[in-house]
Formats: structure tokens, sequence, C-alpha cells
């Protein structure tokens, strides 16, 4: 790889950092499950049953699931930087729609809407493969994957500090800050 074309970091005109490519796999990861611990007291907040609040993380990942069809072909037909800043774009106002919706119906839309973050977890892995030749692919793909790996881990557990220290809001905009 030449100097020139080695991913610089915080440099939008190079190639994507492996940092940034597992923050982005991470920050994916990190929006399925960080505001679990947070259902009672968002299902108190809207005055609803537990159940419908668990509806956040089925619907959640069915979008995920969707969107992962979709995202490939469009990344190829677009280009993977366009197809990656307009979903973190409808991320971030779905985040926002989470946080100040009045009612449990709407939060859970524009909780299926902010699964569009799916695109960090299936572009970072391409973008891998459209820089870097096999055996190095691999190695890069690995690290992307272990950022998925642990995320999920930790999430639960920050989110119940954020949760207990500030309330369930707290959780989406933490998101909204590493969305943006």
């Amino acid at each position: 790889m030449s100097d020139l074309s080695r991913p610089r970091f915080l440099d939008s005109g190079s190639p994507p950092h492996i940092f940034t490519l597992t923050a982005l796999a991470g920050v994916s990861a990190l929006t399925m499950n960080i505001h679990l611990p947070s259902l009672p007291g968002m299902s108190e907040y809207f005055g609803v049953n537990y159940r419908v609040m668990q509806l956040s993380v089925a619907l959640f990942l069915a979008g995920n699931a969707l969107l992962q069809l979709v995202i490939g072909p469009l990344s190829d037909r677009f280009g993977r930087r366009p197809v990656l800043l307009t979903s973190l774009s409808i991320f971030l106002l779905a985040t926002l729609g989470c946080i100040f919706a009045p009612t449990a119906q709407l939060f859970l839309v524009f909780r299926m809407v902010q699964s569009v973050v799916a695109a960090g977890m299936v572009l970072s892995r391409a973008v891998v493969r459209d820089m870097v030749p096999g055996d190095e692919a691999a190695s890069m793909i690995a690290y992307v994957t272990m950022g998925m790996s642990l995320i999920p881990m930790l999430a639960p557990a920050l989110g119940g500090f954020l949760d207990a220290a500030f309330g369930w809001h707290a959780n989406f905009w933490f998101l909204f800050g590493l969305g943006g």
C-alpha cells in the first residue's frame, strides 16, 4: 500500500482507518442493546405494559435483518461512503425521534427506523475487502468483528449506568453523540 493511499486517522480524503470501521460496527452493535436495562423505566414513562417496550428489541432486529439485505446492493450501486453517511444521518434523526417521542407507538416507529445503523455492520466489512487484499483483509475484519462481539457484552452495563445516573433518555443521547 503506497503512502498516499494509506488510511490516515480523521482524514476524509483517505480510506477509513481500522478504528473508524471498528467504531462503526461497534455503534451498530451498541444500538441493539444499550437500552435493555431501561425497558422497565421506559414502560413506566410511556404508561404501557413492559411487553410493549420489549417490541423495541424485536422491531429493531427485524429492521436490521431486512436492511442488511438491501444495504449491500445499495452500496454497490451508489458507493459505500454515500450509503453510510445517509444511513448515519437517518440514524441520528431516528435517535432524536426516540428521545422526543411522546408515545410508545411513535418510539417504536423511530426505534425501527434507527435500525438503519446496520449499514455500519455491513459496510465496515465490505470497505475492508475493498481496501486490502485477502490475508490482510481477514486480519482487519477480525478487528472489526472483535468490536462487534465485545460491545454487546458491555452495552447493557453502560446502559444500566446511564439509566441509573441520568434516566433512560441518556442512552439515546449517548447513541446520538456516537453517531454524530
